[in-house]
């Protein structure tokens, strides 16, 4: 058995990384959670019939994509179960599967993690697997041993991981343990470590994920190493704002100009908005909110929206910033001609206090999305209009 599971290993590994789209194991449920626990990942079961039509949409048409493939080939075992077949009669009642598709992540020892049902768009297919991961935490196995002083090196790596997965701080202290241990990086086992393991850009685990990125894409492909990236980058900003610290923000933006140049330009201007945001310094925001809006589009009614309701969510932002807004709200409205910028042009216009010329334009948003049927717009322009005529 032992053997048999190797080489499936070895098929199953290859086959994600020379194929686009979701890899389906194609082993039992047994070798699936064996699988699972050596490499202290989840099972993801597409629950399926094949008489149901969403099923059929999300085999023909989300699966196959490679931002899919990216994405659940690096994190999950995949396996696709007919409910009406086989195994797929004991995983529907072990696990109370009545509608389909039915998604289950599940981890090594049969334990569901995570269940939801109905097709998806890509966008929350993705969401959706990135919700089991965080609420899949196996670090407690190994946590008795550790505080016990067991020091073994395989232990560590696997605390390390499971640590990192679940997003805890003590990750990089046991990471680091591991480190000092000297180990062979060339090694499959230990490439999955510095790929679970690398949560921050300002780290020595990122230096050494960079240094072996080659070898982590042969096994995870080029989309998940970059995307690991980018993701340390983007923490370390946020270790910028919690430690409201300048240098972490340059070191972000260095590493990431680096090791992923073609998606530095927009890191590098979302980046210093965002931490200009959180140090409430408008200035830097509306020098970098500018040349976003120059790079992207500056006639761009979607583009425009988008920051004006950046600044309209902010909390913090000050008379400076809610004046630019205003600006390009009113742009987004005149170019874009669709009912939700008119209503965000009116909102930053009561904003800013400019009350007699909110009031009209939110009673037009209101009476619109009356005829429409729009529900939410309704409801928020009724809203805003009270709000309004409070203050006038």
């Amino acid at each position: 058995m032992k053997n048999t599971l190797t080489i499936l290993i070895a098929l199953f590994a290859f086959t994600c990384v020379n194929a686009e789209g979701i890899q389906f194991f194609e082993g039992t449920w047994k070798e699936a959670l064996e699988l699972a626990n050596k490499e202290d990942k989840l099972i993801f079961v597409d629950a399926y019939t094949t008489w149901c039509g969403p099923c059929k949409k999300m085999a023909r048409d989300i699966f196959p994509m490679k931002e899919a493939g990216d994405f659940y080939n690096a994190n999950f075992i995949n396996m696709k179960m007919d409910m009406e077949k086989g195994e797929g009669r004991t995983i529907r009642t072990k696990y109370n599967v009545s509608a389909f598709p039915t998604f289950l992540f599940v981890n090594g020892s049969g334990e569901l993690q995570y269940t939801t049902k109905g097709a998806k768009p890509i966008d929350r297919f993705i969401k959706m697997g990135e919700e089991a991961l965080k609420r899949f935490d196996n670090s407690g196995q190994f946590a008795d041993k550790y505080e016990e002083g067991d020091r073994d090196p395989e232990l560590l790596r696997k605390y390390a991981a499971a640590l990192a997965k679940a997003g805890k701080p003590e990750a990089s202290k046991v990471a680091n343990e591991y480190i000092r241990t000297k180990p062979d990086f060339s090694s499959a086992d230990n490439l999955n470590f510095l790929y679970d393991a690398t949560v921050y850009a300002d780290s020595r685990i990122f230096s050494l994920f960079v240094k072996n990125k080659a070898a982590i894409a042969a096994q995870k492909g080029e989309e998940a190493v970059d995307d690991k990236i980018q993701t340390a980058c983007e923490n370390t900003v946020k270790k910028a704002i919690e430690y409201k610290e300048p240098a972490l923000l340059a070191e972000a933006k260095e590493k990431m100009q680096a090791n992923a140049p073609d998606k530095f330009a927009n890191f590098d201007i979302e980046s210093d908005m965002t931490f200009a945001e959180a140090m409430e310094d408008s200035k830097t925001f509306l020098k970098a909110a500018d040349k976003y809006i120059k790079e992207n589009g500056k006639n761009n009614a979607l583009v425009l929206h988008k920051m004006a309701i950046r600044v309209a969510t902010n909390g913090s932002a000050d008379s400076k910033m809610k004046a630019q807004a205003l600006k390009w709200a009113a742009k987004a409205a005149e170019n874009g001609g669709e009912l939700k910028y008119l209503y965000s042009h009116a909102e930053l216009l009561y904003m800013n206090g400019k009350h007699q010329q909110a009031l009209p334009l939110a009673e037009q948003v209101k009476s619109t999305a009356e005829e429409e049927k729009n529900r939410n717009l309704y409801k928020g322009a009724d809203l805003l209009i009270r709000k309004i005529k409070d203050a006038i």
